[in-house]
């Protein structure tokens, strides 16, 4: 099978959508510039395969056709160096997922400070197992939308805990004792990070580039949506104050900054009204794309879970624009149906979409086999034996 090379036309796009810059994280190296002579450009940048240009090479090929193997939408720009690293040992340590997720963010990079502005980056790469009381030592690689397949009790929750510590060490409490955790996180804020996280007596040990800290100081900001409905919350704002872990004013300010013509919602607000024993509460008014009005709590409980998600979306959006961010959904607790969940699948795969994502659910469903998806099901632990955490897609 011949090698499916790039065009020359599509080498000039892809560089140009990069403004000749290397997009891997914390490059950021100008690939081009005057050569030795008066009328000469050097140029020091490779447009480089996401999938392998040769039936053999590195990360494979997937499915992808001639024509999808050398289209612009298989190709990253990246400095010399940086280029020959991806595909050292096959590609294994830089899958799809990660160099596609790469290539969007720093796209968007390019476009916002293109407008004379300028944005943070950060982006999780790896979490490395390698002590704890559920799963076999094992290395999970995140892209840029990231699934995590189980029932319940295989573990979901357990990961999302460890993970969580990139912004706060607080939901590791319940893993303190008598389990022992050891495990290795990679990440970028901009710059390459380790953050080694252990626990020992009651205490959580953090080794931050192999310098012991009390806690990561390359913040990452972390929302889990992990239900549409905190039963204790007194009022429609109280409930998402809980659920957004955000104060009155900022959740105010997020319902003010919803605007969207493709989502489920265009527009939200706060209005005070009293109860029949005359207790006022705060009430959320929805503005459908249809341009009905309907309160929070009439809706259905898969309509909750799209409010839910917008407003995180909202507040995670507005967060990346300043420094990096994640968020991660419990998919089957917002009890959004497929058509529906769609609609956040397409905005997460878009450029304009700077955060990072990890959905949990079930099963694996046909709205996430599209390509580039990176997809982990995992295997609870027997009496036996040791919980597994396999990856099944990309191919």
């Amino acid at each position: 099978m011949p090698r499916e090379s790039f065009l020359q036309p599509v080498r000039l796009k892809l560089a140009q959508r990069a403004a000749y810059r290397c997009a891997f994280p914390g490059c950021d190296r100008l690939t081009i510039g005057p050569g030795e002579k008066a009328d000469e450009v050097e140029n020091t940048g490779k447009a480089a395969h996401i999938y392998a240009a040769s039936e053999y090479g590195p990360r494979g090929q997937g499915t992808l056709t001639p024509d999808q193997l050398k289209a612009i939408t298989n190709g990253i720009w990246m400095c010399g160096h940086h280029a020959d690293l991806i595909d050292k040992n096959t590609g294994r340590r830089y899958p799809v997922a990660v160099l596609k997720s790469w290539k969007a963010l720093h796209e968007y990079r390019t476009a916002y400070e293109h407008s004379g502005r300028a944005t943070a980056f950060g982006f999780v790469r790896s979490m490395t197992l390698n002590a704890t009381p559920l799963f076999a030592p094992t290395t999970i690689a995140f892209g840029k939308t990231t699934f995590l397949i189980g029932m319940n009790e295989s573990g979901k929750t357990a990961l999302l805990d460890w993970l969580s510590v990139l912004d706060s060490p607080r939901r590791l409490g319940r893993w303190m004792t008598p389990h022992r955790l050891h495990y290795t996180l990679l990440f970028d804020a901009p710059g390459e990070h380790k953050l080694e996280v252990e626990t020992d007596n009651n205490v959580v040990q953090c080794d931050l580039d192999d310098r012991r800290v009390a806690f990561n100081h390359h913040r990452i900001a972390i929302t889990v949506l992990a239900k549409r409905r905190d039963h204790q919350a007194k009022d429609d704002l109280a409930n998402l104050m809980s659920l957004l872990h955000l104060d009155e004013i900022s959740v105010r300010s997020l319902a003010a900054m919803i605007d969207s013509d493709t989502m489920y919602l265009r527009a939200a607000r706060f209005e005070r009204e009293a109860d029949d024993d005359g207790e006022v509460r705060e009430v959320l008014r929805c503005t459908l794309q249809s341009g009905a009005e309907m309160p929070f709590g009439i809706l259905s409980g898969g309509e909750q879970g799209r409010v839910i998600m917008e407003f995180a979306i909202a507040h995670m959006a507005s967060v990346a624009s300043v420094a990096p961010a994640l968020l991660i959904v419990e998919r089957p607790n917002l009890g959004i149906d497929d058509a529906g969940f769609a609609v956040y699948l397409d905005y997460f795969s878009r450029g304009e979409c700077r955060f990072q994502t990890i959905v949990t659910q079930f099963k694996i469903t046909d709205d996430i086999k599209g390509l580039g998806w990176q997809v982990y099901q995992l295997t609870a632990r027997t009496n036996t034996t040791s919980g597994i955490i396999e990856a099944v897609l990309p191919i």
